[in-house]
Parts: structure tokens; sequence; C-alpha cells
């Protein structure tokens, strides 16, 4: 009976040691929280910063999914303009490839498409800006008579 006992806990071990609670999901929660309070505070590069290192440490924690999101909303409120919302749609992206029954997807779905849209337009801008400055440099040459 003994033996029996000790084989089942045996096999039991693996099975515990496999559960999604680890100590470094409890770092990777831990971190997601301290991100959410540098956002609440109003340090988005902070927050992008601590995200940044729970999406590439802990991929397969069960707050990667809130890790994502959060990275994503903490790149636009850092107010750095096209770049950031740019690496912030990579996010979203990532978020609903990687989770698809997240709860956050429905939110970066929406975030998804509002961010698409202003890419879309800073691209547009930068065209028009660049050919502004085509023609400001024809205009500059010397004419000759």
């Amino acid at each position: 009976m003994r033996r029996l006992a000790l084989l089942v806990a045996l096999v039991a071990l693996p099975a515990c040691s496999a559960a999604p609670w680890t100590r470094s999901s409890a770092e990777a929660d831990r971190l997601v929280r301290d991100a959410d309070a540098q956002l609440r505070a109003g340090n988005a590069p902070a927050a992008a910063r601590i995200l940044d290192g729970v999406v590439h440490r802990f991929p397969d924690a069960p707050v990667h999914d809130e890790a994502l999101y959060g990275l994503a909303r903490a790149l636009v409120l850092s107010g750095n303009g096209a770049r950031e919302y740019r690496q912030a749609a990579a996010q979203l992206d990532r978020l609903l490839r990687e989770h698809p029954t997240s709860p956050y997807a429905p939110d970066a779905r929406a975030w998804r498409t509002v961010l698409g849209a202003y890419v879309a337009r800073a691209v547009q801008l930068e065209r028009l800006i660049e050919r502004l400055r085509t023609i400001d440099l024809e205009f500059e040459r010397p004419r000759q008579p």
C-alpha cells in the first residue's frame, strides 16, 4: 500500500509542476500590476518597458494576453506618435493571433481598427510632406534666364 501511495505521489508530482500558476506566473502577474500602477500614475513609457519585459520573458504566463493589451495601451498613451502606434498595432495583432478568445480580444479588435486608420493617415501625411519638400526645393533653385 505504501508503494502504491509513493507511486501515485511520484506520478502526480510532474502534474503539479506543470500547473499554470507557477512562481514565474506570480512574478509576471506582479509586473503587470506594477505596469498598471505606472499607467495610472501617468508614466506610460515606464509601463511599456515593464510590459515589454513581461511579454518577452513570460510567454506562457496566464497574464500574457493582458500584458500584450497593456503594452499596446502604454505605447498609445506614450504620445510619441506614429512609430509607437505601429508598434501598438503589432502587439494587438499578436494578442489576437495568440489569444483569440481572450477577454481583451474585442477591445483589441476595436483598437486595431482605429490604429490602422491612424497609421494609414500618418503614411499619407508623410508622403504629402515629402512632396511639399520636393516642391519647395524646386522653387528654391535659381532660375536661368
